[in-house]
């Protein structure tokens, strides 16, 4: 029996066993991904030897590169991904259904029928599963439809996201109470009103729908893995706020925690601070009273975000020394124009090493308060310092001077380095000084950013109310180097 053999006589190996496979069909037809693709540069007999040597690969193996495959994509794009790997061959169809790790995120959007969602939840196996609620366009009817197919399986809901203009009745009516392996909760109202501390001034404007008159439940809510906890837009009216405090202190276990204008009044004067041990991150966004520093107490913050209400002009000291005493990245919006308040935060946060203080609010001589505060009151352990607002390069100077034994990073936006018809400044030989002495210190990165806010969002162009004139800032990308 002659055996055929290849180069200088070796034996070929012996031909692939010949598998059907949808690919074939595609080819035939010239249609690969809905993409015609031309014979003479990929020969459909080439890519069937290629299917068959990928059919050879254990199912174990298989599997493990399709889930890597599948989960490369954004969640809301996985299940789709998975659908059209389902469809190359009847082994991995049977391969991508038999994979669990791809079918959990579920994203409720229009269109969906609750009853596919059964399948797709029986596919999952016993993982935890992701539930988002992004598609503002879904009516609240479908939305409660489909998130009460996927609530039969909501011992497993491990993330929960909703962003939705009904997002108050979303969260009262089709949120179990009772989730035993949420780890991650975030809710946002997306629809437009009015803020709450606006409300009662401008009654009359009826294109702004006011909040709906819901309780949220909060002491009756209990999801004892609850790892991070975002509220944006979901008003914590003032009868609910003991029970909001009551829903933190039992779930300890918290590491992250963002509130972002849940606020529906100024006053919000806590009964007693709460203890979270385990709370890395705070974030309290748009707070319109000094009390609500007083909410929680964190043992071991690491960072802490704070912006101030436009609406908060009176601010009343609050002891908070003990409260985010271990906090060394701290970012601060809109104090510029409360040195008080900006001074009574510093005060709180001895260890700060990374500091950002951010200001849009040029109108105000206050605005120029933010080197005095860093000049007077020294933060022993500072590395990073990010101003963003009016500042001179000379007040600049003293606040570094101060700083210059730790401080290795310096990062400023909108500054006043004292040009011709660009400057407040009026003594030059001040600005001469401190320019000489920023060409020659080799101590600190120096960088001036013009367009860019402390979150990576453009910065809109603006101009210096008190003198009149724009400032070096223009509202385009540009660095200076000196």
């Amino acid at each position: 029996m002659l055996h055929r053999t290849g180069v200088y006589g070796a034996p070929r190996p012996p031909e692939p066993t010949p598998t059907h496979s949808y690919v074939d069909e595609d080819i035939n037809n010239s249609n690969i991904l809905g993409q015609p693709i031309p014979q003479s540069i990929f020969p459909s007999f080439q890519v069937r030897d290629i299917m068959s040597y990928i059919q050879r690969l254990p199912s174990e193996l298989l599997s493990y590169v399709v889930e890597l495959v599948c989960l490369l994509e954004t969640p809301a794009q996985t299940q789709a991904a998975a659908t059209i790997l389902g469809r190359v061959s009847k082994q991995w169809r049977e391969i991508v259904f038999s994979t669990p790790a791809i079918w959990t995120s579920f994203h409720v959007s229009k269109g969906v029928n609750p009853t596919n969602l059964e399948v797709l939840l029986l596919r999952s196996g016993a993982l935890p599963v992701d539930v988002h609620v992004v598609d503002g366009v879904t009516k609240p009817t479908e939305v409660r439809d489909q998130l009460d197919a996927l609530a039969r399986h909501s011992s497993r809901w491990r993330n929960v996201e909703i962003s939705h203009p009904a997002a108050f009745t979303l969260f009262e009516n089709s949120i179990p109470w009772a989730l035993p392996k949420l780890q991650s909760l975030a809710v946002e109202a997306t629809s437009k009103r009015l803020p709450p501390s606006l409300i009662y001034y401008y009654e009359s404007i009826l294109e702004w729908p006011l909040a709906p008159d819901i309780r949220l439940g909060w002491k009756n809510r209990m999801y004892p893995f609850l790892q991070s906890l975002d509220l944006c837009d979901i008003e914590v009216k003032l009868r609910e706020t003991e029970d909001l405090l009551e829903f933190l202190e039992a779930h300890g276990s918290l590491e992250r925690l963002t509130f972002r204008r849940i606020w529906e009044l100024d006053e919000y004067t806590p009964s007693r601070t709460v203890v979270l041990p385990r709370l890395k991150e705070l974030q309290l966004r748009g707070i319109p009273s000094s009390e609500i520093l007083r909410w929680v107490s964190a043992p071991s913050l690491h960072k802490l975000v704070v912006e101030k209400s436009s609406q908060l002009r009176l601010w009343t000291p609050v002891n908070i020394e003990s409260n985010y005493a271990t906090a060394t990245n701290i970012t601060l919006i809109h104090f510029s124009t409360a040195p008080q308040a900006l001074l009574n935060i510093l005060r709180a946060v001895p260890l700060a090493s990374a500091v950002e203080l951010v200001s849009t609010d040029f109108r105000s001589r206050a605005s120029f308060s933010t080197e005095n505060i860093l000049i007077e009151h020294k933060l022993f352990h500072l590395t990073s310092l990010y101003i963003q607002g009016v500042t001179s390069l000379p007040r600049l100077k003293e606040v570094v001077e101060v700083h210059k034994d730790t401080l290795k990073d310096v990062k400023t936006h909108c500054l006043d380095l004292g040009l011709p018809r660009e400057s407040d400044l009026e003594n030059y030989s001040e600005r001469d000084e401190a320019l000489g002495w920023l060409k020659d210190q080799t101590t600190f990165k120096f960088d001036i950013s013009h367009s860019l806010d402390a979150f990576g969002g453009h910065y809109r162009c603006h101009e210096d109310q008190r003198c009149g004139k724009q400032m070096l800032c223009g509202g385009t990308r540009c660095r200076i180097s000196l």
